[in-house]
């Protein structure tokens, strides 16, 4: 059967609903029960409200649609962060009356096209639950590999479900090979301590974004500004964490943890952990980290708390393994770092 593909309207919002209430479509996405068409355009706005700190700079939706009704949407999510430009993330859902019919299909060519053919993306990557068989053989059929597994995922009908991170690639894909800067000079010894991050930290966090080893480690670009900041010392959403180190009066260190919600509500994601070159190996990071494990654990009772970590960065590696963190996924040309890709290692700590 041929399908209608068009982009997704405000008119189409009673239809989503309907969608993602559907048993069938629940049981393979983040959906909730009994989700309502306002509580839904109120989630769409937060999303794009908080798009900063969800890492999204653009979504394309699309619908599929059969005699005039919805039957199928699917999207394709656009990384903010310039190092991520070439990433695209993309999800679907189909009617559960339609499924086997060729729905996905149609949804899934359309967007592989728009990535390939006009937005020129070359890592595509999403995530399925390992139990929709269906779901994984419609993704390996457009090319794309499993990277790893999440476990514990999301929460799920009444029990934690692990999911595959697939990608697919698109190249030649030209990978760094420039080495790390070289160590910064120590600054003076001193000790340290942990408090909440505060909006006049920002010149601080600045200097030390800007810093080579830090750049080199994260996905920052040069030159960022006391603007680029703001979002790490003044998080938008409340519920999130942000904790720097202090010596002498300034911020040299920096960790942010970012609680989850609705079937992700177990779970934490470290967004960003970071260290002033000067003041590397002193145990600062392991300290930031150990303060929200601590929040992670016997303040918010989370069960999984991850991170994304450029998978040549041994040091960084060896201090969250001593944490409890283990290996979930290598995403293959995650960023771009001088001159050429990296590959990223997803990692979590599950209780």
């Amino acid at each position: 059967m041929t399908y209608t593909i068009r982009a997704l309207t405000e008119a189409d919002m009673p239809a989503i609903v309907a969608l993602r209430n559907m048993p069938g479509v629940r049981h393979g996405t983040l959906s909730t029960p009994f989700e309502g068409v306002g509580q839904y355009r109120k989630l769409r706005a937060g999303n794009a409200g908080a798009a900063q700190a969800q890492n999204i700079n653009q979504s394309i939706n699309l619908v599929a649609c059969a005699n005039g009704e919805v039957v199928g949407e699917a999207g394709l999510f656009r990384a903010k962060l310039p190092r991520q430009a070439h990433v695209g993330r993309l999800a679907i859902m189909v009617h559960d009356g339609w499924q086997g019919k060729g729905v996905g299909t149609a949804l899934f060519a359309a967007l592989i096209d728009l990535a390939d053919n006009w937005l020129g993306l070359q890592r595509l990557e999403l995530g399925v639950f390992t139990d929709n068989a269906p779901a994984l053989a419609l993704y390996r059929k457009f090319g794309f590999d499993i990277e790893g597994t999440e476990q514990m995922d999301a929460f799920r009908d009444g029990s934690f479900v692990d999911a595959f991170i697939l990608a697919r690639l698109r190249g030649p894909l030209a990978r760094t090979a420039a080495a790390p800067p070289p160590p910064a000079p120590p600054a003076p010894p001193g000790p340290f301590t942990l408090r909440a991050a505060e909006p006049e930290d920002a010149a601080d966090i600045t200097e030390l974004v800007n810093q080579p080893g830090v750049r080199y480690g994260t996905l920052r670009l040069p030159f960022s500004t006391e603007a680029d900041s703001l979002h790490f010392v003044s998080p938008p959403d409340p519920a999130t964490k942000s904790i720097v180190a202090i010596v002498a009066g300034e911020a040299v260190g920096i960790g942010m943890l970012v609680p989850g919600k609705a079937a992700r509500a177990h779970s934490g994601d470290i967004a960003l952990m970071s260290v002033h070159d000067a003041y590397q190996g002193r145990g600062i990071g392991a300290a930031i980290l150990a303060a929200l494990l601590d929040i992670a654990d016997n303040w918010l009772n989370l069960r999984r708390v991850s991170l994304s970590v450029f998978a040549d960065n041994a040091p960084a590696i060896a201090v969250y393994e001593k944490s409890g963190f283990k290996p979930q996924s290598l995403l293959r040309a995650d960023g771009f770092r001088a001159g050429g890709f990296a590959d990223s290692l997803s990692m979590a700590r599950l209780r």
